[in-house]
């Protein structure tokens, strides 16, 4: 369930000193990191940076899980991990948000979702907890406007009337692929002024392939995680009978390159190795994503907390909300040109620097302000800026 990692030589040890001016001693934390799926590349991209990086400079270690894909294999990672002593969950997939901050709350340790949107609904049923830290993330209207704009990026290009979308976790909770495939299918409708017998979210939180049509406008909408074999055979023999030229995914397709062949692709991914290889050959000509130090921020919002300053992560008395966007790329040169912040570790988009600015141990006037308006400033042009 867990693989325990020891990022940097110095691990374990007492305290090490940081590699600032501070000279500050750093005590040894560990933090576990809940992800669906060890294999995406997103989750590989923040775990390089978090383990390699940020881990040997602040003496952290990280207990990673395996791929979680039911809520009691959430809950059972929560426990393990506290039995080697984390002290905070950064969370990447939640199943039953109110059920893991109350079992972290049992365990006397923290809760965050570290990049991830949830919904109004279940960030209530939480906040009170004193376990729960907050949420960093995209928020469901950036969730759904990436979604939208890629569509529209198709509809613009060609006109085309036929779309294949994976809709990905939106099946089984997940706000983030749920809110994406909504603005897929929104924006479809709108531009070209039909609609559909079954409502965007309808067809998203479809846990089968839902084949939809008005007029001369087709949509195949497929669920599921690839990494569940029934839902990768399910994409696999849907897309065989509906092999639309146009396909939009809310998440990674690496699995599927071999089956979709041929076809113009649009993802909701990352900044990811695999992704300019697929820019390079012409395979890949739209992505909207993350990057790996986007996490940046929420690393010093959960080392804030597990190092005595909890109660300074309050905004206006609550957990705290926080909204970072994506980049988008619509050509390999814009792709390139962004990849080498995206993916650099001397040259990155949030430094140790950046970082130790809203940190209480390195900045005792920081503030939750100066965190949240360091998190959100998390454009291309905002790190550009930072760096040069």
């Amino acid at each position: 369930m867990l693989v325990f990692t020891m990022a940097g030589c110095g691990q374990g040890s007492e305290g090490q000193t940081d590699p600032g001016e501070s000279g500050v001693q750093l005590e040894p934390h560990t933090i576990a990191v809940l992800v669906y799926d060890r294999s995406d590349d997103e989750v590989q991209a923040f775990r390089n940076y978090l383990q390699d990086y940020l881990g040997s400079i602040f003496n952290v270690k990280f207990i990673y899980s395996e791929s979680v894909l039911t809520e009691d294999a959430a809950l059972e990672f929560i426990d393990e991990a506290c039995e080697y002593g984390a002290e905070g969950v950064m969370s990447f997939v939640s199943y039953d948000l109110k059920s893991e901050v109350s079992e972290c709350e049992k365990k006397g340790i923290y809760y965050m979702l570290a990049s991830g949107t949830v919904s109004d609904e279940d960030f209530d049923k939480v906040k009170e907890s004193e376990a729960f830290l907050g949420v960093v993330g995209p928020g469901k209207d950036t969730e759904y406007e990436a979604g939208a704009d890629m569509a529209a990026h198709f509809i613009k290009d060609d006109g085309t009337k036929a779309f294949f979308i994976f809709s990905g976790g939106g099946c089984m909770g997940n706000e983030m692929h749920l809110k994406r495939t909504e603005g897929i299918l929104d924006k479809i409708q709108q531009e070209y002024g039909v609609t559909f017998s079954m409502s965007s979210e309808e067809a998203a939180v479809s846990s089968e392939p839902v084949e939809l049509s008005a007029g001369d406008v087709s949509v195949c909408v497929c669920p599921g995680y690839f990494s569940i074999e029934e839902y990768l055979e399910s994409a696999i023999e849907t897309y065989k009978d509906h092999p639309y030229g146009t396909v939009l995914s809310v998440l990674p397709v690496n699995k599927l390159l071999d089956t979709i062949k041929g076809g113009r692709l649009g993802l909701i991914d990352c900044y990811s190795e695999t992704n300019l290889q697929l820019f390079t050959d012409g395979t890949l000509e739209y992505v909207s994503g993350k990057y790996s130090s986007i996490v940046g921020p929420s690393f010093a919002a959960m080392y804030n907390a597990i190092t005595g300053y909890r109660d300074e992560l309050r905004m206006d008395g609550e957990p705290f909300r926080i909204t970072q966007g994506f980049w988008n790329s619509d050509s390999e040169k814009d792709y390139n040109d962004k990849y080498v912040l995206a993916s650099s570790i001397e040259i990155n988009a949030y430094n140790y620097e950046d970082l130790q600015k809203v940190m209480k141990v390195f900045n005792e006037d920081t503030t939750i302000e100066e965190l949240k308006a360091l998190a959100e400033a998390c454009s291309y042009e905002d790190a550009l800026n930072r760096r040069f």
